[in-house]
């Protein structure tokens, strides 16, 4: 091997290297935006609650993307509240039953609760 394709090859390596170490940088300094998912499950008519199923569709696949990260999903009504213990998938949100009132209350202390929540409900804001 001459001195010029050594050259070349340790200028293409360090190139390489120099590329990866930035992209991890980078990557390390703006990791994806983290959110809490709060499903409100008061009742809903059937073509509402598809339309939030689909919203959280769209948010799993940003995750599944890395686009995003969800930390954790909740759900609650006026009955009461619940943690899931696994991210769930699309068909699981969509095949959720509603069922009590709308309560107000807990779904602002809730938001207060969390940073970086994202509501899906029904209700109107």
């Amino acid at each position: 091997m001459n001195k010029l394709d050594r050259k070349l090859i340790t200028t293409l390596g360090l190139g390489w290297l120099g590329f990866g170490i930035v992209g991890s940088a980078i990557a390390f300094a703006l990791p994806p935006t983290q959110i809490t998912i709060l499903i409100d499950r008061s009742f809903c008519p059937q073509d509402k609650w598809l339309a939030i199923a689909s919203a959280y569709n769209d948010l799993y696949q940003q995750h599944q993307n890395r686009d995003l990260q969800i930390k954790e999903v909740i759900t609650f009504s006026d009955i009461g509240q619940e943690v899931l213990s696994t991210i769930p998938s699309p068909d699981t949100v969509r095949s959720l039953n509603t069922y009590g009132r709308f309560n107000q209350e807990r779904q602002k202390q809730l938001q207060a609760s969390y940073s970086q929540p994202k509501l899906l409900s029904c209700q109107s804001p």
